[in-house]
Parts: C-alpha cells; sequence; structure tokens
C-alpha cells in the first residue's frame, strides 16, 4: 500500500496491523515511492521475540526511520505536540513523564494543543527549516496525526522535586538525542549520516532540559521558555 508519510511517498507491506496503522496516510495512485518498506529486511528473532504484529510494526518503523535519512531527515523517541503553529518535542527515558507533560498542556492552553505523535516523530530538514511529522509509528497508545509542523523546540524531562529549566549546549544536547534516536543502524555510513543530521537539528533547534512536577506549571515553564528561545 503506498502512503505519504513525511512527504515523501513510502511503500509499506500489508502486513500485521500496518493496514490500520497507516489509514490516515493511504494515498492513491501508484507514484514511484521515495521508500520501499519490504518484508524480507524484518528480523525473523524480533519477529518471534515480540510477537507478528508487534514485530511487523516495530521492523516496519525501524526501516523507515532509517532509510529517512536519505531525506535530510532523523526521529527522534518523543511526544510531539503542535501549538499556535509550532511543534514541541518532550523526549526522555521511558517513565520520565512525556505523556503526562503534554496532556498538561491540553489542560492548560486548550484544544488548541494536538498531541501529533506520542512515539516516534520524523523530522526533515527542508530549505532550512525543521519539521516535525506525525506517522504512523506512534507508540502503544496509537496517538498521531498525519500533520507536518515547524519545530519551535525541543526538551528533555526529568522527574524532580521543584520545576526548572535550562538550555542545553550543543554537545550536551547531542549527548541527550543519541540514545533517543540510533537504533539498529548498522552500517557506518548510516551512522555517519545519523550523527550529521543531528548535528544539524542541535545547529538550529534549541535544546532543553526540564526538571519538572507533573502540574501545569511546569507545562507553563516549557512553553513559556521554549517561546522565548524562538
Amino acid at each position: 500500500m503506498q502512503c505519504e508519510i513525511a512527504d515523501l511517498i513510502v511503500e509499506v507491506p500489508e502486513a500485521g496491523d500496518l493496514v490500520p496503522r497507516c489509514k490516515d496516510y493511504l494515498i492513491e495512485g501508484t507514484a514511484t515511492p521515495d521508500i520501499v518498506i519490504k518484508e524480507e529486511r524484518f528480523r525473523k528473532e524480533k519477529l518471534e521475540s515480540l510477537g507478528h504484529d508487534l514485530g511487523i510494526y516495530m521492523e516496519s518503523g525501524c526501516a523507515f526511520l532509517t532509510d529517512i535519512l536519505n531525506f535530510e531527515g532523523t526521529y527522534l523517541h518523543s511526544s510531539a505536540i503542535a501549538y499556535q503553529g509550532k511543534a514541541y518535542l518532550f523526549s526522555g527515558r521511558s517513565g520520565v513523564g512525556k505523556s503526562t507533560h503534554t496532556n498538561m498542556w491540553k489542560k492548560l492552553f486548550g484544544e488548541e494543543v494536538q498531541i501529533f505523535n506520542d512515539d516516534k516523530p520524523a523530522l526533515r530538514l527542508i530549505d532550512g527549516t525543521w519539521y516535525a511529522y506525525g506517522t504512523p509509528w506512534c507508540g502503544k497508545d496509537g496517538i498521531n496525526i498525519n500533520m507536518k509542523v515547524p519545530v519551535a523546540g525541543i526538551c528533555f524531562m526529568k522527574q524532580g522535586k521543584q520545576n526548572k529549566i535550562r538550555r542545553l549546549s550543543n554537545t550536551e544536547a547531542v549527548q541527550q538525542i543519541l540514545p533517543q534516536t540510533l537504533q539498529n543502524i548498522r552500517s557506518p555510513e548510516r551512522m555517519l549520516r545519523q550523527l550529521d543530521m543531528i548535528g544539524k537539528l542541535v545547529e538550529r533547534i534549541p535544546v532543553y532540559e526540564l526538571e519538572n512536577l507533573p502540574n501545569e506549571e511546569a507545562a507553563r515553564l516549557s512553553y513559556e521558555t521554549m517561546r522565548q528561545g524562538l
């Protein structure tokens, strides 16, 4: 089946539960695909260890997010929200409270806030601007919207006893981003390409660390800081 994902034509196999996951990205016609995801690329050991549907989902996502490197793109394991025409990405290790924080934005700012991917938004650099995109690879809750939004900021979260935010240096930002994006890249060439894309990302997009409590004050602090960072 053909889909348009991150402004790219992607050939996705009709396997596992990919058909319902991709329903909002389906396109008609037989355009020449930019990316072709083939089932023969999927690792059998992953399909066996994860279960068929989950394995197909994970392996297809890895294939897409690896191939997007060829199109000035990458991804960040994060919860991505759109507000007032800008995208804000919240990342960090699992369980740190990314989804809780983005839901606090919705409570604070209302329906204008859209969570458009809750796990693996795609990122592409187009004509000097970084854009975040919803993708079908969006985590166990299936939260995603097929949309494209210019990125305003990235925030790495850590639980704390107070709400405090600081901007990271480029070196610190790369150190935070690497564990949340490098997965299953098995060739040195692709690894170098990924590192190049991360370098371009931190050169243009401000990256922060937020020590936070699970409350609306933390949401207001992260928004006001990242808005000023523009």
